[in-house]
């Protein structure tokens, strides 16, 4: 499967590192696909509706999620090394500037 991921926002502060979009396939897009950096490691959110039940307590259910550990890693991966990449040439960008 090809998966390409674009960085649309990036966070200095915070849990939330990047925001990306991911194209599988050249066929499937996924909006809003979060990088967390937490206690436990990063991983990736994936899109999701927010509700609330009727005992008041908030729920969250995944638009779209991969169906396998591979998926997952492979869609992770695509995600951390654009955020990386991202971050490479935002940090050049910035030499380039003070210099």
């Amino acid at each position: 499967m090809k998966i390409d991921a674009k960085i649309t926002k990036t966070f200095p502060t915070g849990n939330v590192k990047a925001i990306a979009d991911v194209t599988l396939d050249d066929s499937v897009a996924i909006h809003g696909v979060k990088l967390i950096d937490s206690k436990n490691g990063t991983f990736i959110s994936m899109p999701s509706n927010r509700w609330q039940d009727k005992d008041g307590n908030f729920k969250h259910d995944d638009i779209v999620h991969p169906t396998n550990a591979d998926t997952r890693s492979a869609l992770f991966h695509a995600v951390q090394d654009a955020f990386n990449a991202h971050v490479q040439t935002a940090g050049a960008a910035q030499t380039d500037i003070a210099m």
